[in-house]
């Protein structure tokens, strides 16, 4: 499921057109056709990955990512093609929101705390990263996310409580996004030199999830058999937060 993010992918054209960008505008960029039939996250696509599939329901699925941070580091994507969340409908953002909070629910059960975030750049279909964070932690997470942009020169900004991604961004623009357990949300959309891996990077430093070896994801991918193995237990511990009721399940 996990296509290569060093590669540029084109840009779906689907969503509508955003009324409200103020200070995070950065231009408007070409759309370019794109090929649905190969996405690698569309569920209808025979070559998708399902053995990490985690659950589905009506709009959107949660499944284990390739090269995990953590064994609990899942991803929220949307069934159908989508380009990002500030194109994604009402229904599907509230999918995605439901699935959000159930593994925060499942994290705190294991005294960890959720970060979500967002990479809308060189990727073509909508992602939301969950990793569970340690709470002993937690209290970095902020800095960590803030600096690390400093040391990159990138602009990230925090999001008032009334704004929204998909009232700021336009359709088709790349973007950075993450949601930490405090209530802040940052938000970059000047992606020239921006690091593909920066939402890795800082959850992997050393006073967060001390893994920087796993920066990369294609350093830390794991056997087949491994994957289901991770897959299967994360299915399990989720089952009592799932938002799908087992009857509805065609599975």
């Amino acid at each position: 499921m996990q296509a290569d993010p060093d590669e540029e992918d084109p840009i779906d054209r689907g969503g509508r057109n955003r009324k409200r960008r103020g200070d995070f505008d950065e231009g408007k960029p070409a759309k370019i056709e794109f090929n649905t039939d190969n996405c690698w996250f569309c569920l209808s696509n025979a070559n998708a990955e399902k053995h990490l599939i985690v659950s589905v329901g009506k709009k959107a699925y949660a499944a284990m990512p390739k090269g995990p941070l953590t064994e609990d580091h899942v991803m929220v994507l949307s069934i159908q093609h989508v380009q990002s969340m500030a194109v994604a409908d009402a229904d599907l953002r509230a999918e995605i929101a439901a699935y959000r909070d159930a593994f925060a629910l499942m994290a705190d059960a294991a005294d960890k705390t959720l970060v979500a975030f967002e990479r809308n750049f060189k990727c073509s279909h909508l992602q939301l990263q969950l990793i569970p964070v340690p709470k002993t932690n937690s209290r970095a997470l902020r800095m960590a996310f803030l600096v690390a942009a400093q040391d990159h020169k990138i602009e990230l900004g925090v999001l008032e409580k009334d704004q929204q991604i998909w009232d700021i961004v336009e359709e088709g623009h790349p973007y950075f996004y993450a949601e930490l357990p405090d209530g802040t949300r940052l938000l970059c959309t000047k992606m020239r030199n921006f690091p593909i891996h920066f939402g890795r990077e800082v959850l992997a430093s050393p006073e967060l999830l001390d893994c920087l070896d796993k920066v990369d994801w294609k350093n830390c991918v794991l056997e087949h058999a491994k994957e289901a193995e991770v897959t299967n237990d994360l299915k399990a511990r989720f089952k009592q937060y799932d938002i799908v009721d087992e009857s509805d399940s065609e599975d």
